[in-house]
């Protein structure tokens, strides 16, 4: 095992054993691990209701990274099971239909859990 496995191995380690409420802080802190654990153990725990609001408003921040936005897209993507866009489309900003898609995720977003309710 390399070190970088071991090094993922704990780190999905210590984030299955957080809550998603401590996993949300940490989305807030932008603590996400160096490893991408962070993200698989989100995507393993949480739903579309108990993370897809934090998860879409780490979307929308310019300035958090397009790594972590792409992260954060993918594991959103996921939970919505929706395949209309692909995470790196999503967490480019630049492209001028940034914020429209984000606008149409955020509808679906709420068709979803409206439906859910």
């Amino acid at each position: 095992m390399s070190d970088f496995e071991a090094e993922a191995q704990a780190e999905r380690a210590h984030y299955d054993q957080l809550s998603l409420t401590e996993m949300h802080a940490l989305i807030h802190e932008r603590r996400f691990g160096r490893t991408g654990a962070f993200w698989e153990s989100l995507r393993a725990r949480a739903t579309l209701a108990s993370s897809g609001w934090v998860l879409l408003e780490l979307l929308e921040r310019r300035s958090v990274s397009r790594e972590a936005r792409m992260s954060a897209a993918s594991v959103l993507l996921a939970l919505a099971e929706c395949h209309d866009w692909s995470a790196e489309v999503l967490a480019d900003d630049a492209d001028p239909e940034f914020e429209l898609r984000v606008r149409a995720l955020r509808w679906l977003v709420n068709e979803r859990l409206r439906g859910a309710a």
